[in-house]
């Protein structure tokens, strides 16, 4: 029995000359089977497959049913056992009678001896697993040479040419013994400090393997170490995006974690004799990397996005600041849009990335102050509170002109006015602002040229891809029906429709019909139904309040007496009609509600809401009603 301080891998002796006596087997490569030095032939491709199946076996008994199936799979033919035993017959005469390898009959099947060193595998494993001793002892030198040395015993893809399903089925498991070899060799190189070499041998291994993770992850920290930090991450950039694309998954924890320590100059990294003379070993301090966790997917956004992206390359080849304004109803998703797109630019903006929720329609009674704003920004760049001016505009002059020669994005949540934003944007080129607001800031448009972008719900498709994503395509499709109900009662608004997938979440036993039932129970009013107890975040009817609270006495009551509208559309003279109002002042009053996102005009004069927006109008007129005196309406 092996004791613990033994190697689970058979030593095989170092001291082998490189003209073996015996026979030898090759299967990393062409299969392969030399005697005396001098290659026998190890017989046409089916015989190779007898042959790698007893290799890989060997010193197990192969049955004559598993070497048939390894060759033929189901499709073996009548002749398959007798061919079979032709070719062992054929693999004796190659070994010749006096070899030190033989095969031998058991139980109706048949066992192949070899020694441990015949075959290149064990020698392989051999090799590698020294290796591992080498560098867990701290000789990484030793290390990458013996793990070079096992990589130079590949003569090829392993069992080239050999078919049948084992073979198959083995080529990929060599395959990935061999990449993790490639990798663990690199990866030494990367922590003795080579990095100008691992990185060009991990640059060409990442375009045979472009979704392998660590190989990404290794020549990120060696491009860093060689002082292309702009390589390494637009090398992340690339990788997470092809992940996103091609499996729908978002980087590893530990690839992000390389990526967040590159931008925060957080790696701790071993001189190297080819590091360019002068270049910083960590970037400078106070790179801050404030944005929230950013959703794993965002769902129907892909225009906004581009135009966001496209706004940023403009911005950088006219050196200009790059200001985008983010505006919507309630709840349909204005934070998660500017927080997914904030990451995804990251890479973009290598010396920061600053988030300020503003608090400009939150349930606290007053917007922040942009000179604690700054406060916040400053110390996270570096400045001293009892360094930093009084005012909020002596404060900006300091932001900005920290922001000065960097590249670094502001994202600034929730905003009041631009008269709240008017000392937190960036100054110079190569910066970027991204602001949302219930709010559309139109001074921030015409004195800045801000890019503009209003979200609206969601369509029908992109509805039912987010609760595709959430509950998961077998469990949507298999209620069509429900799914469009659920839809409907929603008015396609991200954060209902987010609130209905979380219920549904947590109750997988029961069907989506009923979920839309009890939606639509007589007893439970729309908006009840979208109430959240633990977030009022997540609350549909607060998030809606939050807006309601923005308008004026006599824009609210315009709103309230829109509930009397029979349609979700609706034009300025049906509602000067239901309110008794000259037209000329219902436009004004409505032009101040499209302000809030609350209505939306959709041509001159005409006008729509969102089902939901509606059915609080509604509830606030029942309300306004009763407080008057008046009997109750419901």
């Amino acid at each position: 029995m092996r004791t613990a301080k033994q190697s689970s891998v058979t030593r095989i002796p170092k001291a082998v000359g490189t003209m073996y006596a015996g026979v030898r087997f090759s299967v990393l490569g062409p299969v392969r089977l030399h005697r005396q030095g001098v290659e026998a032939g190890a017989g046409q491709p089916r015989q190779c497959a007898v042959l790698a199946s007893l290799l890989l076996r060997a010193g197990k008994p192969v049955s004559l049913s598993k070497l048939v199936e390894d060759v033929w799979g189901d499709e073996a033919p009548l002749s398959a056992v007798g061919s079979v035993r032709t070719y062992v017959y054929r693999l004796r005469q190659a070994l010749g009678e006096q070899s030190d390898s033989s095969v031998s009959l058991v139980d109706g099947g048949y066992l192949l001896h070899i020694q441990p060193d015949a075959l290149d595998l064990n020698r392989f494993k051999e090799t590698t697993a020294r290796a591992r001793e080498a560098r867990s002892a701290g000789d990484l030198a030793s290390a990458a040479s013996l793990l070079t040395e096992g990589l130079r015993m590949w003569k090829g893809v392993a069992l080239a040419g050999v078919p049948g399903p084992f073979a198959g089925q083995q080529r990929s498991v060599l395959g990935g013994l061999r990449l993790a070899c490639a990798e663990e060799q690199l990866a030494c190189e990367v922590e003795r400090g080579r990095y100008t070499e691992a990185a060009a041998e991990l640059s060409a291994l990442l375009v045979e393997h472009p979704l392998r993770e660590r190989i990404c992850s290794l020549l990120m920290t060696a491009l860093y170490g060689a002082g292309r930090q702009s390589e390494a991450l637009t090398i992340y950039h690339t990788t997470s995006h092809l992940l996103r694309q091609r499996l729908g998954v978002s980087p590893s924890p530990e690839l992000q974690q390389v990526h967040e320590r590159i931008l925060s100059g957080r790696f701790q990294l071993p001189q190297s004799a080819d590091r360019p003379k002068g270049a910083p070993q960590t970037p400078p301090p106070h790179v801050p990397a404030q944005l929230p966790a950013a959703l794993p997917s965002l769902v129907g956004r892909e225009r906004e996005q581009e135009q966001v992206e496209r706004l940023v390359a403009d911005a950088e080849a006219s050196s200009s600041v790059a200001i985008c304004t983010v505006g919507g109803l309630a709840g349909v998703g204005k934070t998660a849009f500017a927080t997914t797109v904030a990451h995804r630019l990251a890479d973009r903006f290598p010396d920061g990335q600053l988030f300020a929720d503003l608090q400009g329609a939150g349930p606290e009674a007053e917007p922040r102050d942009p000179a604690h704003v700054l406060e916040d920004f400053l110390q996270s760049m570096g400045v001293r509170v009892e360094d930093m001016p009084e005012t909020a505009q002596a404060r900006g002059l300091m932001f900005r002109g920290l922001l000065a020669n960097r590249r670094v994005l502001v994202v600034l949540d929730n905003a009041w006015n631009t008269d709240q934003l008017k000392h937190l944007l960036p100054g110079g080129p190569g910066s970027m602002a991204l602001v949302t607001s219930r709010m559309q800031l139109h001074a921030l448009v015409a004195a800045y040229q801000a890019l503009p972008l209003t979200l609206m719900p969601l369509s029908q498709t992109d509805a039912r891809s987010l609760l595709a994503r959430r509950l998961g395509a077998a469990r949507t499709a298999a209620e069509p029906e429900a799914i469009d109900r659920i839809i409907r009662l929603t008015g396609q608004l991200p954060l209902a429709l987010a609130n209905v997938a979380a219920r549904a979440a947590y109750r997988p036993q029961l069907r989506l019909a009923g979920l839309a039932d009890e939606y639509e129970a007589p007893e439970c009013t729309t908006l009840d139904a979208f109430a959240s107890d633990e977030d009022q975040a997540l609350d549909v009817r607060e998030s809606i309040t939050r807006s309601y609270r923005l308008l004026d006495t006599e824009t609210a009551a315009l709103f309230r007496d829109l509930s009397g509208c029979p349609d979700p559309m609706f034009a300025v003279s049906q509602v000067a009609e239901l309110a008794g109002r000259p037209e000329c002042r219902v436009r004004q009053v409505l032009s101040r509600l499209t302000r809030t996102h609350l209505v939306s005009e959709i041509g001159p004069g005409r006008y729509s809401w969102n089902r939901l927006v509606a059915a609080y109008a509604m509830e606030q007129a029942g309300q306004a009603f009763l407080d008057q005196g008046g009997p109750a309406r419901w």
